[in-house]
């Protein structure tokens, strides 16, 4: 045991700097002027704990040296090296072989040594060192493809195809195709793709599926003909698993000859026109597969000559897989720079270290040994690459086949199970919700907000309201416990820099998903923010798969990490398909921001035509008609104002679907609110907000998008949660509102061109009940258990959920809509989403009724739907891949809109416990797009290095990055 050393300062007396070092050995070397501790060290100071193999303290310079198995824990902080040097009058150092833990939640405690600690420190565990994992193995390492189709024709239209509604036609097809990949990102594939097809047709009459394409075609004929075909495009492939992908292509075709089957059943046809194919492959091995395409020729809207349908046609063919990459691609190998940190068992041995300085060397010659170098002299860059070992020759690479390939991924996960996580107590903070909500997809008042969604008619959760205040980014997550690792960091006064850097949300190892981060330089500001740049930022999801991200992020608690890139899908403003991009935030004053995101309408532009507004100069409340579209049609703009106004917070928000000056009056949406907390007598904690809107989209059940051309006003409303009745649980909410709204007016069953303007008072109240009636057991916390797929355990059961509102309208005019209604109806989740097939079911099913007193004058908050059901169904398919989707309808068989969607929606989701990966897409409000989520975790413990390593071997080709 050593001395304790106090340092009197001015703290708080449980945070008095009191420094406690123990150690084997511990001295004052008087040749180097240190202080020196060897042999299990451990230095307290301030709650925060160092430990490591040999510490020196340097009284000239003030500079601390550890050396071997360097750990620091303070709160919910650790980081670890092989070497730490820090300098206290320049307040420098630097780090070698860093693995670490950061918590934003506490950050600003823990490494504030003059406040208390968020959590006391637990006992002392060795250093955490990587575990050499067997390579990911290759299941598709072969580049070219070569394909013999045969197929017949369809006669159908090109969406009757995918439902094999129609029949086939005495056209046959015989050919072959090329395939060669370009780019190889995962389970995702780029590729160039050429086929050569002929046809033969026999004379054949018209039929019934023929005659919808002409006026008379009972009693034409084709004659009997032959031509070739061939096509070119590019292929886009995603492997569902190692032996099933799907893949499309797009690109044109050409015809030998005009087809006579088009030529006569088609209002134009053409030789060139653009080429669609939708496969899906099955494979016996890397190299062969049998493999099914829907062929597709069209004119893809009349973009080749007018041309707006082709032909159809079923191919069936076998697949061989040959060649092999210019340049193997090993398993990644970010840390093949960084080897276990001293005092790891699996670090390759060093060569013998050169003395700092000429005392130490006068020591070494003395003593035969001395002081190690800690770091390399000024300007030397630390080592590249672990030591080659000296293992024997490698046995010859045994043939891919799927058997082997089979067997090495059970070898890798027989050794990631072996791995000591050294994690417990895994939480879920901010990441994807599996839990069962209430939504709907329409409301009945401007300042609905959140709470409407949560507290209106019971409806599947699977049936999701896309329309927000903003498009999705492609990535989006809350992060607040980031691990991180580098080869090399180096700290100053006022930032840290590394030529490497890696962070995962990931607690477990391997993890999930990472970003790799290339010359970082992080700094943190006034506020407490950290912003980190980077030359080049990658998220490496499983190993396998690249995507750039923004490279300069700022960290923050509860900090939203996104792509700036939007892709999204708007058919009712934005006629489709588009493209944005988010700019960084612009302060206005000292806490408000200003967010844009400029917009190129890519379908509008493909199409030259726009169907989303009224002709220039009609009524504003006009029917929507085809047009052409202009030069400023095809841009767009969101905006979002945040700041504190009057003693509010505000938020003002701006979409501008056209710039072209005849429709931007139609094209332009903006609403705002103001709202801050009240404390009232007997009411106690409510909220109040004033609001303000112009031609605002609501979504009103089977009435589908409902406009309200203006409005102001205000409300005041409350949220809370009722006391358990044993299983049965209930909360509540309540609202009373009053605003002036002008509307397309509502007349016998019917919406109206022409405008409203009346005054409306509101009062709505409602109470959600949730009845749990059996509850299943969850799996363990581990990462080949409950933690496997799901950020969250999925827990098997049934409940009960219901909803009792009343919503009471009166307007300016003397007219009321009264409405009291009741919903409800049972969720059953089975499995626990672990195994790789159908392990997780959960089903919705909701029905609803309503009385209602009196009829609205406006169409945007008519009660129509009295009679709804609702059915949403979540489902595991094979491994990650989900089907998410539901419908509501109208089923009361007295309403005008009687089996009318109240709200659909469909998506499949690659769902990891660390990331998921979804397509979605809402056919009722004609919203889609494509979602990267990243889910953020706390947890207990230090967690294992999580980049990939392997030892270099000699002769074995070097691991690189995408």
């Amino acid at each position: 045991m050593g001395p304790e050393l106090a340092e009197p300062v001015d703290t708080p007396e449980s945070l008095a700097k009191v420094l406690e070092i123990t150690a084997d050995q511990q001295g004052f070397d008087q040749l180097i002027q240190r202080f020196v501790a060897t042999g299990n060290v451990k230095a307290v100071l301030a709650g925060g704990r160092l430990m490591a193999e040999r510490l020196e303290y340097d009284t000239t310079n003030r500079t601390v040296y550890a050396s071997g198995s360097v750990r620091f824990r303070r709160g919910n902080q650790y980081f670890q090296a092989s070497r730490l040097r820090f300098s206290l009058i320049e307040a420098t150092g630097e780090m070698e072989d860093v693995y670490g833990v950061l918590d934003l939640s506490t950050s600003e405690v823990d490494l504030n040594p003059e406040l208390p600690v968020s959590t006391p420190l637990p006992d002392p565990e060795p250093i955490a060192c990587p575990t050499i994992l067997p390579p990911v193995p290759d299941w598709h390492p072969h580049p070219w493809a070569a394909t013999l189709w045969g197929g017949q024709l369809f006669d159908a239209n090109f969406g009757d195809t995918f439902k094999f509604k129609g029949q086939l036609r005495e056209e046959l097809l015989l050919g072959a195709g090329l395939q060669r990949r370009l780019i190889k990102a995962g389970p995702f594939a780029l590729e160039l793709d050429f086929t050569a097809l002929g046809h033969w047709a026999a004379a054949q009459r018209g039929s019934g599926f023929t005659s919808r394409f002409t006026n008379d075609a009972s009693g034409q004929r084709t004659a009997a003909q032959s031509f070739g075909e061939f096509t070119a495009g590019i292929g886009l492939r995603a492997w569902l698993q190692p032996w099933l992908n799907v893949g499309v292509v797009q690109g044109v075709s050409v015809t030998t000859s005009l087809s006579n089957f088009e030529d006569t059943f088609r209002e134009r046809s053409s030789r060139i026109l653009n080429y669609l194919g939708f496969e899906v492959e099955g494979s016996f091995s890397p190299q062969w597969s049998v493999v099914g395409r829907i062929h597709h020729r069209s004119g893809a809207f009349g973009t080749f000559n007018g041309v707006k349908e082709g032909s159809n046609a079923y191919l069936l063919g076998l697949r061989y897989r040959f060649g092999e990459d210019a340049t193997p691609k090993a398993a990644l190998q970010a840390a093949a720079s960084m080897p276990p940190a001293k005092g790891c068992p699996n670090r390759p041995e060093e060569p013998p270290e050169r003395p700092r300085s000429l005392p130490e060397a006068l020591e070494q010659a003395a003593m035969g040994g001395g002081a190690p170098k800690l770091f390399p002299e000024a300007g030397a860059e630390p080592r590249s690459q672990a030591p080659e070992t000296t293992q024997g020759p490698l046995p010859a690479p045994k043939k891919p086949s799927f058997l082997n390939l089979r067997q090495q991924e059970r070898e890798r996960d027989e050794a990631i199970a072996t791995i000591e996580q050294r994690i417990s107590n895994v939480q879920a903070r901010e990441g994807l919700v599996l839990n069962r909500q209430f939504s709907v997809p329409g409301g009945t008042d401007l300042t609905e907000g959140e709470q409407n969604s949560n507290f209106g008619p019971a409806t599947p959760p699977q049936v999701r309201r896309l329309r927000s205040n903003r498009q999705q980014g492609l990535v989006q997550g809350t992060l607040t416990r980031l691990r991180f690792q580098s080869p090399r960091i180096q700290m100053t006064n006022t930032d840290w820099r590394a030529n490497r850097v890696s962070f995962s949300n990931d607690p477990f190892t391997p993890a999930q998903v990472w970003m790799d981060a290339e010359n970082v330089v992080a700094v943190q500001e006034e506020n407490g923010d950290t912003v980190i740049r980077a030359n080049r930022n990658r998220l490496i999801f499983e190993d396998r798969l690249s995507v750039p991200v923004a490279s300069s992020t700022r960290i923050q608690q509860e900090q939203e990490v996104e792509n700036r890139w939007v892709f999204g899908f708007d058919e009712e403003d934005r006629d489709g398909f588009f493209v944005g991009r988010r700019l960084r935030p612009i302060g206005i004053g000292s806490t408000g921001t200003l967010q844009l995101e400029p917009q190129f309408l890519l379908e509008r532009a493909v199409q030259g035509t726009t169907n989303s507004y009224p002709l220039p100069g009609t009524s504003a409340g006009s029917s929507s008609v085809e047009q052409d579209a202009q030069l400023g049609d095809l841009f767009g703009l969101e905006a979002q104002l945040n700041l504190p106004l009057l003693g509010f917070d505000a938020e003002f928000n701006l979409d501008l679907s056209s710039f072209n000056p005849e429709n931007i009056a139609n094209g332009t949406r903006s609403w705002g609110e103001m709202s801050r907390p009240l404390k009232l007598p007997l009411l106690g904690d409510t909220v109040a907000r004033l609001f303000a809107a112009y031609r605002f989209r609501i979504w009103n059940g089977s009435l589908g998008e409902q406009d309200v051309y203006s409005a102001f006003g205000g409300s005041l409303e409350q949220q809370g949660v009722l006391p358990n009745l044993g299983r049965l649980r209930n909360s509540y909410f309540w609202r009373l509102g009053v605003g002036n709204y002008q509307s397309n007016e509502f007349i016998n069953g019917n919406e109206s061109d022409n405008f409203a303007q009346l005054w409306r008072a509101n009062a709505f109240g409602a109470i959600n009940s949730s009845l749990n009636i059996w509850r299943g057991q969850t799996l363990p916390l581990t990462p080949d258990g409950a933690l496997r797929y799901s950020p969250v355990p999925i827990v098997p059961g049934l409940t009960f959920n219901t909803n009792l509102s009343a919503d009471l309208a009166y307007f300016g005019d003397g007219t009321n809509q009264n409405v009291l209604s009741f919903s409800g109806g049972p969720t059953l989740t089975l499995g626990n989403f672990s195994k790789p097939y159908f392990d997780f079911t959960q089903i919705t099913l909701t029905g609803g009724i309503a009385v209602r007193d009196g009829l609205s004058p406006f169409g945007f908050d008519q009660a129509v739907d009295l009679g709804t059901v609702g059915v949403g169904l979540t489902q595991q398919l094979a491994g990650p891949l989900l089907f998410n989707g539901g419908i509501g309808l109208n089923v009361d068989p007295s309403s005008p809109n009687y089996g009318e969607l109240t709200g659909s929606f469909v998506e499949l989701r690659w769902q990891r416990r660390a990331y998921a990966l979804s397509v979605f897409y809402s056919p009722f409000e004609g919203i889609g797009g494509v979602r990267v989520r990243l889910n953020d975790f706390g947890f207990n413990g230090t967690g294992v290095p999580f980049v990939p390593f392997r030892p270099v071997v000699p002769g074995q080709p070097r691991g690189r990055w995408f």
